[in-house]
């Protein structure tokens, strides 16, 4: 008799740090695999007004989901301009806009994964407009100055912390403290920053345990630059099926 098969996360319970609504999706899609998903949205996304530049581009670059969310519309269409997208998730957002991305990294969701793609390689004059969130990394706009781009970027959306009730908090702790979380999803390094002053301080010394999972190298070493001790896994990009398959990855070996 074949046995009914586990589900892959079956037994473990996850923090999803997530902005809403996208921690919702998530929770749900942990669920269905078996596992207990808590929420605590660890960022906000909140939409930047502005008029976007006027100028033709070769290239838009979106570097994120909520790049594309929020910026998408705003932009002249133009059939001759060419459409990057800086991972899985972002090209995702793309494709719900019936938009196929003409170059999108092979693996990771990072600023070095795009900039190896062949078409960025000889940009000598072309004109780029990075489509993205208020501050963050620069590597993107440097590396393609320095390779010969006349770099634009537009600011569409901000992070930030959000506000979360006391009652909210206080349910994640009790949780916390008599279910145990198993792994933490940590897709930026401001989402880590915001969840450790969001946590009341009983669920400190327990976030510094759990295991983690994160979409970049970068996430996991700013965590351990933070005191977080526990199993560091490393996601392939910051989409939902990333993410989870790492988890189930994790869950797996841990058996």
């Amino acid at each position: 008799m074949i046995p009914f098969p586990i589900a892959s996360l079956t037994g473990i319970t996850v923090l999803v740090t997530r902005p809403q609504p996208q921690a919702q999706v998530l929770c749900e899609r942990i669920v269905a695999q078996g596992g207990a998903a808590i929420a605590l949205s660890a960022i906000a996304i909140e939409p930047v007004h502005g008029d976007a530049p006027s100028q033709e581009f070769d290239w838009w670059i979106f570097i994120s989901a909520n790049a594309v969310q929020h910026g998408w519309s705003r932009l002249p269409l133009n059939s001759q301009t060419r459409v990057a997208a800086i991972g899985k998730a972002t090209a995702s957002a793309l494709a719900r806009r019936d938009v196929s991305p003409d170059a999108v990294p092979e693996s990771g969701s990072t600023s070095e994964a795009l900039l190896a793609h062949p078409a960025f390689s000889d940009v000598a004059g072309k004109r780029v407009l990075i489509v993205k969130g208020e501050g963050g990394r620069e590597q993107l706009l440097e590396t393609l100055t320095a390779r010969g781009a006349q770099v634009s970027t537009f600011d569409v959306y901000r992070r930030c912390r959000p506000i979360v009730d006391a009652a909210s908090l206080d349910e994640v702790q009790r949780r916390w403290m008599d279910e145990g979380v198993d792994i933490v999803t940590l897709t930026s390094v401001e989402t880590l920053r915001n969840l450790q002053a969001l946590l009341p301080a009983a669920c400190q010394d327990l976030l510094a345990t759990a295991a983690f999972v994160a979409p970049s190298q970068r996430i996991i070493d700013a965590a351990r630059a933070v005191g977080l001790r526990g199993d560091g896994c490393l996601a392939k990009d910051a989409d939902d099926d990333a993410v989870v398959g790492a988890i189930a990855a994790w869950h797996a070996r841990a058996r």
